[in-house]
């Protein structure tokens, strides 16, 4: 039976709304007119942002309280990487932050790391093409990249472990979205340093916004062996 610790219509009417800033947002690329992405992508990433704190207020839960400042540190990283000027370090910076959050977040209830197997296949999985990119990555971004890369492994990595020691739905969403996190960013990353990928932009996005939805949804419910019904 589902143990509901946010109320469903609040979870699917911002589900709803930002599927649609989403939507407007990838409908908009092709247009090449940046006022757009300028509103729709952190519109998207602050009504993600909604649902965790809306879950930390209902719970008063430190998951929620964590997971809820990585997405805010996330909102500022996606306005800076999408302002004009130089600006990719600094949204690195930012969400390395966030991804630190994450992974305090996910530690609260299951000690780091979570299961030593799993952080050692992921390192040894992310840091392989880390390797594969670095040649190209420029000299001044390789250390700032490979202290991203070892903080954005082991956050996806405890994740993974977390969900496999508790066994719940919440802690599924958690890991499912931390590899998509992945994703999007190994994406980008090969986009950037690498060669170009065709529609980079639509599949960088579309993972990058349901791994943040995932994570917050993971807020919905921390007891170990509860189920959270989301939509």
């Amino acid at each position: 039976m589902g143990v509901q610790l946010l109320p469903l219509n609040f979870t699917r009417i911002t589900s709803i709304l930002a599927l649609v800033a989403v939507s407007l947002l990838l409908g908009a690329l092709p247009l090449y007119e940046p006022w757009l992405t300028y509103i729709f992508k952190p519109v998207a990433t602050a009504l993600i942002l909604a649902i965790s704190l809306r879950n930390w207020r209902q719970q008063a839960s430190p998951l929620a309280l964590w997971i809820s400042l990585g997405l805010f540190l996330s909102l500022i990283g996606d306005i800076l990487l999408m302002l004009p000027g130089y600006l990719f370090l600094y949204g690195l910076t930012a969400f390395l932050l966030a991804h630190i959050s994450y992974l305090v977040g996910f530690s609260r209830d299951v000690k780091f790391p979570a299961r030593v197997s799993v952080w050692i296949l992921y390192l040894a999985i992310i840091g392989s093409f880390y390797e594969f990119l670095r040649p190209t990555i420029p000299p001044g971004l390789r250390l700032p990249v490979a202290i991203y890369v070892l903080v954005v492994t082991s956050m996806a990595a405890q994740s993974m472990g977390r969900f496999l020691i508790l066994n719940n739905n919440a802690a599924f969403c958690a890991a499912a979205g931390t590899l998509l996190f992945v994703l999007s960013d190994s994406l980008l990353s090969f986009d950037r340093f690498r060669a170009s990928i065709p529609w980079a932009s639509f599949f960088i996005l579309v993972s990058y916004y349901a791994a943040q939805w995932l994570i917050a949804l993971s807020t919905s419910a921390v007891a170990s062996h509860t189920e959270v019904e989301v939509l």
